[in-house]
Parts: C-alpha cells; sequence; structure tokens
C-alpha cells in the first residue's frame, strides 16, 4: 500500500526547519562549518575558486554558540534532578536506565534541555518494546518488558495533528533511519516514517525515491492517547519552538566570517608585492627576485619598490572582534539575568512561568512539565495511576546583586572604560563564562595573529 503524502513537512516544521541549518551547523563545529562553504562563508565579489577554497580551509569557527550551550546546560543541571516521593517505585528503578541504551533519567534529562536550547524544540517518545505474537501482556511484564523513553530530534518530527487542545494528538509522523541487514555481511540505511494514532501505529519504508510501503502497522494497547511530549526551547506556540539563543547563532557567524577576513588580510600583509615603474613589459626580459639579483629597467626613471599592508585594516577588524566576544558573551548571561516576576495569570502554570528568575529557569519549568508527562505516559503503559513529579535543583539565574556587577562591567567596556580582556576575565572569575574559556591564551593568539595588536588593548 503506497502513501505519497506521508512523508510531507507539516506547517510547524517548515516554519522551523530555517533556523535548524544555522544552529546545527554551529553546533557541529568547524568542520561543519567547512562543509557548509559559501552558506555561512561567502566568496569575495572577484575571488578565485582555487583561492576561496584556500581560505574556507584555512578558517576556523571559535564556537561560542556550542560552548554557551554547554554551559547554560550545566548551570540548569549544576545539581541532579530529584524524583519526588510521588514517583512510584517501579519508576524510580527504570529511571537509571530510562531510555534502554544505559542513559539515567538526569542525563537524558540534560541531553534533552541542550537540544531544545540549541536547537529550540524536541519531543520525547515514551514506546513499550513491540509485542509478540501470542506472548500475553502478563508475559511480557514478567519478562522485563516495560516503558522507555526516547529523544526525538526536530527535525525528525514532520507533522503533529491534534484536536481542540494542542496536547490532544489525533496523529504525528515521525522520521527515522535505522540500520538494517543486506545480504550476508552487509548494512544499509533504511528510511521510515512512523504514523501514531491514538492506541496503535502504521509503518512505512521507503522503497524509491519518495515512494513509501506500509510494512507494518499495529496496536499499543492498553495505551490509548499518542505517547509522544513536546519540548520547547523558546514557545511560539503548540508544536512550535525556536532557539532562544538565535541572536547569538547569528552572532557568531558573523565572527567566523570577520575572523576570516582578518586572516586573509594578516596572509596578504606578510607578503609585500613588488612595483615598478618604467618597465616595458615586450622588450624588456622577465625581473627575476631573489638574492644575488640586480633588478634593472631600460627607463631611467625607472625604479623598483615594495607595496606593504599598513595594517591599520587588521587592527581594526581585531578590535571589532573583541567587540564581538564581549556582546556574544553578554548574550549567554542574559538568559541568567533577574527579571521581574510580572503580573499573576489565571491558570497555575502561567503563574509559576511568570515567577521564573530567569529567562533559563522558565526553561526548566517548561522541561520539568515535559517531563511528568512523559513520566504519566510511562505510568499509563503499565497501568500506574500516576506518573509523580521531579524537581530541578541547578543554578537558574544571578543572584540580583552579580548581576549588577554585570551591567555595570558591561557599561565600563561599552564606555571604553576597561579593556575586552578585563571584561571577560572578570566574567569568567566570576563563573559566567564555561570553564574552557581560555582568557590568556586568545590574548597570545590575537597578539600573534595581528600586526602592532598589544596584549590587553
Amino acid at each position: 500500500m503506497k502513501n505519497e503524502g506521508v512523508a510531507s513537512r507539516g506547517f510547524a516544521y517548515m516554519e522551523m526547519e530555517k533556523n535548524w541549518g544555522l544552529v546545527r551547523t554551529l553546533l557541529g563545529g568547524t568542520s561543519a562549518m567547512r562543509l557548509a562553504g559559501e552558506t555561512f562563508l561567502p566568496k569575495y565579489g572577484a575571488e578565485l575558486q582555487e583561492d576561496y577554497l584556500i581560505r574556507l580551509k584555512r578558517a576556523v569557527l571559535t564556537n561560542y554558540y556550542g560552548s554557551t550551550v554547554k554551559h547554560l546546560v550545566g548551570k540548569a543541571f549544576a545539581k541532579p534532578l530529584v524524583l519526588q516521593e510521588d514517583v512510584p517505585v517501579q519508576i524510580q528503578e527504570w529511571a537509571e536506565d530510562i531510555d534502554l541504551q544505559g542513559t539515567h533519567l538526569n542525563d537524558f534529562a540534560a541531553n534533552l534541555f541542550a537540544e531544545a536550547l540549541g536547537i529550540g524544540f524536541a519531543g520525547i517518545m515514551v514506546d513499550y518494546p513491540k509485542q509478540l505474537p501470542g506472548v500475553s501482556l502478563a508475559e511480557e511484564r514478567a519478562s522485563g518488558a516495560r516503558p522507555y523513553f526516547g529523544l526525538v530530534p526536530a527535525e525528525n518530527i514532520l507533522g503533529v495533528t491534534t484536536g481542540k487542545r494542542a496536547s490532544n494528538i489525533v496523529m504525528a509522523r515521525l522520521c527515522e533511519e535505522v540500520v538494517v541487514p543486506d545480504g550476508e555481511y552487509g548494512e544499509k540505511l533504511s528510511k521510515r516514517i512512523r504514523v501514531l494514532i491514538p492506541g496503535g501505529y502504521r509503518l512505512y519504508e521507503m522503497m524509491d525515491k519518495d515512494e513509501y510501503i506500509l510494512v507494518e502497522e499495529g496496536s499499543m494497547s492498553p495505551m490509548t492517547r499518542v505517547p509522544l511530549v513536546p519540548v520547547y526551547g523558546k514557545k511560539v506556540r503548540a508544536w512550535v519552538g525556536i532557539p532562544p539563543l538565535l541572536d547569538l547563532a547569528y552572532k557568531n557567524v558573523q565572527n567566523y566570517q570577520m575572523d576570516s577576513d582578518v586572516d586573509n588580510a594578516i596572509r596578504v600583509a606578510c607578503f609585500p608585492m613588488l612595483a615598478v615603474s618604467g618597465w616595458d613589459v615586450e622588450s624588456d626580459p622577465k625581473i627575476k627576485v631573489g638574492p644575488n639579483v640586480v633588478l634593472a629597467t631600460s627607463d631611467p626613471a625607472g625604479r623598483f619598490y615594495y607595496v606593504e599592508h599598513s595594517g591599520a585594516a587588521i587592527n581594526a577588524g581585531r578590535q571589532r572582534m573583541e567587540d564581538l566576544k564581549a556582546e556574544m558573551a553578554m548574550m549567554g548571561l542574559q538568559m541568567m539575568m533577574p527579571r521581574a516576576s510580572g503580573d499573576a495569570t489565571a491558570t497555575e502554570t502561567q503563574v509559576k512561568y511568570a515567577e521564573a528568575t530567569s529567562d533559563l529557569q522558565r526553561m526548566a519549568f517548561s522541561l520539568k512539565d515535559s517531563l511528568e508527562n512523559a513520566l504519566q505516559i510511562m505510568a499509563e503503559w503499565v497501568g500506574l495511576p500516576d506518573g509523580g513529579s521531579i524537581e530541578l535543583k541547578g543554578q537558574f539565574a544571578l543572584p540580583r546583586d552579580a548581576a549588577s556587577e554585570v551591567q555595570a562591567l558591561i557599561a565600563l567596556r561599552a564606555g571604553g572604560e576597561i579593556t575586552s580582556k578585563t571584561l571577560l576575565s572578570e566574567l569568567k572569575r566570576r563563573d559566567f563564562l564555561p570553564d574552557d574559556f581560555d582568557v590568556e591564551r586568545e590574548q597570545e593568539l590575537l597578539a600573534m595573529e595581528g600586526p602592532g595588536y598589544e596584549v590587553g588593548q
């Protein structure tokens, strides 16, 4: 049975995917940025392809975006999450290996948080091992079969159809790739679409290009709803989320491009160009340049001289990059800046979100809700009345006095009263920057890369 529309992308998917190329590539590091080529490192107007490829191979990404995501996840999970007393003993035991891959619930939650923070959206699929023919549910339970979590990347959620309430999923379509045997020894990648409906599923496999054939269908009894839970970075609406640090991603690309520009300028500056006036190309022999060589021209007024780069543009570029570093550091800190609680609203969830001390804590509240919903689905799989609740005990906001210090440092830098090195050093000293951020080393590299650049400028 063919189904040509099963792999189509929903409106929510298309709205979110415009950001995925940018943030996924940044999270992939230098190799991913180089592979993207002109997408994030455009060619100069008259640049030859050969010269561009050389410049591309020399380009290195300083991954402020990935480092900031990692740092914020570390803050949010500075202390392990806590399963409350209302979590059934069974589920507490399953939390030790929540995905049947050896992952503890705390690590799963941290990975999920990183996905939501970096990409903007993800899903939790609460699945159950496929029931074998002729085996009763009681026999399966006795054998150790039990529900488990699966992290679904945003790119794999093709579309979700809901009822009047966003939580009431009528149908969800997930794409997946699995490695299957190919002959006696070989393997191949199989592309599939899993269609989830309340109480059941259908599995389609791609046979030819964009042609999917129904290969399997079955029941998910006793589950009566679609066991999929959304997780948001910055929620736009139901089933749509964007990366909270999207502006930082754009700044990071700008820094990557500028770094390539400055590096290329330094390369040019290191090789002065020989210039000559009064040289008749047709009558004079070719000029040889090197030791023990005399340069001559038939024109008595002719002369030879070198044209060198002044270095002024290089220093200006390096200074702009330093300013960019400070701007990007501030963007990461904004997620932890204390904010006004806002007015109390009608629903419990809205009140809780309004009371969040920072944007990072708002995300943590959202993650907590998603995890608790997933625990509830896990309980429903095995007939338990309640999945229980959890508590996240990380560091979600800067103390108000610390936030004031940061604002003061930023103001001093903006007024030119302190250097960017001092700003970054103070931010790291206060544990506002990642542990692996080496201010001194970066300053040394800058001093070596740019002529006339002095450490601490």
